[in-house]
């Protein structure tokens, strides 16, 4: 009679009964849990591998259009310049009234000194010390130059 009582109490829960979903039918266990988890996981992998060479697709794409597009911006700008000599060798000679020789010595001292220019500029920024590699070196040399603590010499 005690067996009974207990069965028929609906605060008791079997965890051996089969489970009933809705509509009385029987709902089948999970199996297979860390064969599906592996299986997810897998998938997961492949859809950020997915991603990411999605990515690295539209990134070298932006690269090259960015090249493609600073090539032509490149030749534009030599022709531009090369059309700009030819102006301005009009400009001295037709307006100006120079003879050729003198606009060509022009351009070749105007050539010569942005060169000069530029090589200074070069240097002097190659030549710039690294403010914390020179201060580690000023240390160093300053911690080379104290006396060491010798002990004194008995008289």
């Amino acid at each position: 009679m005690v067996a009974s009582t207990a069965t028929n109490d609906p605060s008791v829960y079997d965890a051996t009964a089969p489970a009933v979903g809705p509509g009385g039918r029987r709902l089948r266990r999970a199996r297979g849990g860390l064969r599906r988890m592996l299986a997810s996981v897998v998938r997961v992998a492949d859809l950020q591998y997915r991603i990411w060479l999605t990515q690295a697709k539209l990134t070298l794409q932006r690269m090259l259009i960015y090249a493609a597009l600073f090539a032509a911006a490149t030749v534009l700008g030599i022709l531009a310049i090369i059309f700009l000599y030819i102006g301005v060798f009009h400009l001295l000679t037709d307006v100006a009234g120079l003879r050729p020789v003198w606009a060509y010595l022009i351009y070749g001292g105007f050539h010569l000194v942005l060169a000069v220019v530029l090589v200074m500029v070069g240097t002097s920024m190659l030549g710039k010390k690294d403010p914390e590699k020179a201060e580690a070196k000023e240390n160093a040399t300053e911690h080379a130059r104290e006396p060491a603590d010798e002990p004194q010499k008995a008289t």
